[in-house]
C-alpha cells in the first residue's frame, strides 16, 4: 500500500512539473509582452504542420482567460502564431504555405477564443512575415508587436538564438497576451 501511495505521489508530482513546463513562458516572451503593455501572457504549441488546437492548447488558453476574468475585464487580445520555423532574418521571405499556415493558427485561436470564451477583440500577427514598409512608416500595431518580440529575443530567427535546449523556440507555437481594461 506505502509502495501505490509513493508511486501515486511521484506520479501526481511528476504531472504537476510537466504541467507548469507546457505552460512555462520564457522570460524574453514575458518582458515583450509586458513592454507592450500585457497584463498576462501563454504559448501554446502546434502539432507540426497543423492548424487545429491540440487539446492541452485549448486548456492553456481556457485558463488563461478564466484568470483574466477573474482579474478584471479583458479589453482585447493579441496572438502571435509561427509557422514550422521561426521568425524570419531580415530579406529573407517565408513560403506561401509557411505564411498559409500561421495564418491558421492565428485564426483558428481567434476563432475559439470567440466562440467558446465570449472574447471578441482579437488582433492575430503573422510572425512568419516581417513588417511593411508602411507598417514601420506609421508605426502599426503590427509593427510595435513584432519589433518587441524580435528585440527582447523573443522571436528568434537562427537556431542559436533559440537557446541550448531550445527553449526560447517559437516554430510551432503561438503567443497570447491578454490586455485589461
Amino acid at each position: 500500500m506505502k509502495i501505490i501511495n509513493k508511486v501515486a505521489v511521484g506520479f501526481a508530482f511528476l504531472s504537476l512539473v510537466s504541467m507548469k513546463a507546457a505552460a512555462a513562458v520564457d522570460s524574453e516572451t514575458e518582458t515583450a509582452s509586458k513592454n507592450l503593455g500585457a497584463a498576462m501572457v501563454t504559448e501554446i504549441s502546434f502539432d507540426e504542420g497543423q492548424a487545429a488546437l491540440n487539446d492541452s492548447a485549448k486548456e492553456e488558453i481556457r485558463g488563461l482567460i478564466k484568470s483574466a476574468k477573474e482579474s478584471g475585464k479583458i479589453d482585447e487580445l493579441k496572438v502571435a502564431a509561427w509557422a514550422d520555423r521561426e521568425y524570419p532574418a531580415k530579406d529573407t521571405k517565408a513560403s506561401k504555405s509557411d505564411i498559409d499556415l500561421a495564418k491558421k493558427r492565428g485564426e483558428n485561436i481567434k476563432a475559439f477564443v470567440k466562440k467558446e470564451l465570449a472574447v471578441n477583440d482579437i488582433n492575430t500577427y503573422n510572425m512568419t512575415e516581417r513588417p511593411n514598409a508602411l507598417q514601420k512608416f506609421f508605426k502599426t500595431p503590427t509593427e510595435k508587436t513584432k519589433t518587441a518580440l524580435e528585440q527582447s529575443g523573443s522571436a528568434p530567427k537562427t537556431q542559436d538564438e533559440t537557446g541550448f535546449f531550445g527553449q526560447k523556440a517559437k516554430a510551432s507555437k503561438a503567443v497570447i497576451m491578454v490586455y485589461m481594461e
